[in-house]
């Protein structure tokens, strides 16, 4: 009985210890996510106006480097940056985009969802007996 039980936790012990991800692809996970909403922010904001989307990448693109001191270039486009930000037009057609990008994942999710359910097969519609002849 005791062997048997050694036995099976042993196996749930290596089961466990199969499925757990390493640091390093969870690093990576984490950079792909990082990488996709910051693509996703951008493409967002190019809707509204392309300029600050493209102070959006460079923004992006100097935040991955290593801190040191900021040039008088890079502080002058972090400024023109947090400006282009702020500006109110901006931001209400940047929340007007991310509404209709969750929006259109709703939708999308519905959509699948509900796809499961083509018409000949939805209950209630055709008896189970009839058939393509």
């Amino acid at each position: 009985m005791s062997a048997s039980r050694a036995l099976l936790i042993l196996a749930a012990a290596s089961g466990l210890a199969a499925c757990a991800i390493t640091p390093e692809q969870q690093a990576r996970r984490e950079a792909a996510q990082q990488h996709y909403r910051q693509q996703l922010q951008t493409a967002l904001a190019a809707q509204c106006d392309p300029a600050t989307a493209e102070l959006m990448r460079r923004q992006f693109a100097l935040a991955e480097l290593p801190q040191a001191e900021l040039s008088k270039e890079q502080q002058a486009l972090r400024l023109e940056y947090i400006d282009k930000i702020n500006d109110p037009m901006f931001q209400a057609c940047y929340k007007m985009a991310w509404q209709n990008h969750i929006s259109q994942q709703r939708l999308q999710q519905i959509r699948r969802y509900y796809d499961d359910w083509d018409d000949y097969f939805y209950p209630f519609r055709r008896h189970p007996y009839w058939r393509y002849w």
